[in-house]
């Protein structure tokens, strides 16, 4: 009878630790998924720059993914919610439903056009070559009404390749590719 008020106890603070610790596990999974869909692009064709700072008016923002290339500067957010995601392009507030909870929260496309904003702006690029990208991890199943590039990373490259139409020179793309580099350089260097 100890033994298995023990194993009971024991099996309840290993389920106690994994609940604490698996939302942070699943971010980096997440984020980590990401960046390796991200890697498989061509590099001729396509350069990728993560963890960009861009200043804001409220302080710091820093961008995970922007992918440039001839085919246009797409700006790539990470959203790290599980479960089914309903929305619409329009919509303030979009839906989540997981097992049997609902919540809903801020569209992500706005605060990825806000990020568009500020890359625009540190790149120097004024043509209408920039792309939002959102990308749901954690097993989402998307239900949005839009126009745009809203995806899990299994179908990420996909999306991007998409856009086959050359809008940038590759002048262009060496000068915002080199702009937004240095920013991460100084960033992550001090420089």
């Amino acid at each position: 009878m100890i033994k298995y008020i023990i194993l009971i106890i024991g099996l309840a603070a290993v389920l106690a630790v994994v609940h604490i610790f698996l939302p942070g596990l699943r971010v980096r999974i997440g984020a980590s998924n990401v960046s390796t869909r991200l890697s498989l692009l061509p590099k001729s064709d396509y350069i990728v720059i993560s963890d960009i700072p861009v200043k804001t008016s409220k302080g710091q923002m820093f961008i995970k993914h922007v992918v440039v290339s001839r085919y246009g500067v797409f700006v790539i957010l990470v959203k790290n919610i599980p479960g089914r995601i309903f929305g619409s392009e329009a919509e303030e507030r979009w839906t989540q439903k997981y097992f049997n909870t609902e919540r809903t929260f801020r569209n992500p496309l706005f605060r990825c056009h806000t990020q568009i904003s500020l890359v625009r702006l540190a790149s120097g690029c004024k043509k209408r070559a920039f792309f939002p990208v959102i990308v749901f991890t954690g097993g989402a199943s998307i239900w949005v009404d839009s126009s745009l590039d809203i995806t899990t990373p299994r179908y990420l490259n996909k999306k991007i390749r998409a856009h086959d139409r050359p809008i940038l020179t590759e002048d262009e793309v060496h000068s915002i590719a080199i702009r937004l580099s240095e920013l991460h350089y100084r960033q992550t260097y001090g420089v």
